[in-house]
């Protein structure tokens, strides 16, 4: 698979809405723009942090797709029970402006819930506050390190016509510390439990019916650090993937498929995650915990089974040298949608 890489800021779409053809493809750092006119419609826009360590994972999604909107803090602990949850979903949309860039600020207030993301130079500080519908507080106070100098992975992949399109960015291997306080308890991201935010920043006008695998993860080895961006499925016929992984803060672009191979009757047994016409990621993936969301909302429906575990297996980087990766904390999952 041939790829163009990009170097020039460009928009993604023109003013009525179409993909712009010479904006397909991938960057190093976030130059395609997610401009869009206010008339153009079915424009999903979402902001999906994971922040992980040794022994818990928070996750804090912003998400509208003009039928509705929806904010979910998310806070699991590998070896506890269920995650404590504060979920707001907002019929016909968010009443926010969310940023054309993965830079911007991010700011919700609603009800039992308060959320803030704002941007520094180079890096982004989360506070927030919300009460589960049990009434147990949730607090929230992140720093994430996110370097001008760190490359990310943006690509804008076309679904065949000019009114489909996504343009996502995905950005591994963030430093993160700080602190999420449940009720009572504490727990302390930083780096001596091994803490990296990941980012899935997404927008565009996908097609009705839409079925994706994803992969990430993030550590410190051998003393390097390495992030991991895999997916499958939804780029499969586009000429564009969204694989590749950063090392000390460089991209190794892969383009070649991804397969994922598991079990839909038991999504905790083991996974198998390879390349498809090269040798560049083999990647067995344990999980540990499952989160399974199945919302049949009408016209709009979901289903997802998000498994949090550990990866081992090797990757081949651009100059053909092999790492080698053992026991890194990370997320697969596999989405089902229709919207």
């Amino acid at each position: 698979m041939i790829e163009r890489e990009l170097v020039t800021p460009i928009d993604v779409a023109d003013a009525d809405g179409r993909l712009r053809r010479e904006a397909i493809g991938w960057a190093r750092h976030p130059i395609q723009r997610a401009v869009f006119a206010p008339h153009v419609s079915r424009v999903a826009r979402w902001n999906y942090w994971c922040v992980t360590s040794r022994e818990a994972a928070l996750t804090i999604l912003v998400a509208d797709v003009g039928y509705f909107g929806v904010v979910l803090l998310s806070f699991l602990e590998y070896a506890g029970g269920r995650p404590v949850e504060r979920i707001y979903v907002r019929p016909r949309g968010l009443a926010l402006t969310m940023p054309e860039l993965p830079r911007g600020d991010v700011v919700v207030d609603a009800r039992r819930l308060h959320l803030a993301m704002r941007d520094g130079d180079e890096e982004l500080r989360v506070d927030a506050e919300a009460r589960t519908l049990l009434g147990t507080r949730i607090a929230i106070d992140l720093v994430i390190e996110r370097p001008r100098a760190h490359e990310t992975l943006n690509v804008l992949v076309p679904f065949g016509d000019d009114t489909r399109f996504q343009l996502t960015s995905k950005q591994q291997a963030l430093p993160a510390r700080g602190t999420v306080r449940i009720g009572p308890r504490e727990h302390r991201f930083g780096p001596e439990s091994e803490s990296f935010a990941c980012l899935d920043f997404g927008r565009g006008r996908w097609p009705k019916k839409v079925h994706w695998n994803w992969a990430f993860a993030s550590a410190r080895r051998e003393g390097r650090t390495i992030g991991i961006n895999l997916g499958g499925r939804w780029t499969d016929g586009t000429g564009v993937t969204e694989n590749g992984f950063v090392v000390d803060g460089r991209l190794h672009k892969i383009s070649d498929a991804v397969d994922f191979t598991y079990d839909t009757r038991a999504y905790t047994s083991p996974w198998r995650i390879r390349t498809r016409a090269s040798r560049r990621v083999d990647l067995a993936f344990s999980p540990m915990r499952e989160r399974a969301v199945v919302a049949p909302l009408g016209l709009v429906s979901a289903e997802l089974h998000q498994c949090m575990g550990r990866f081992s297996g090797t990757l081949v980087d651009d100059s053909g040298a092999t790492i080698r990766i053992d026991d890194v904390i990370g997320l697969a999952e596999e989405f089902r949608g229709r919207w």
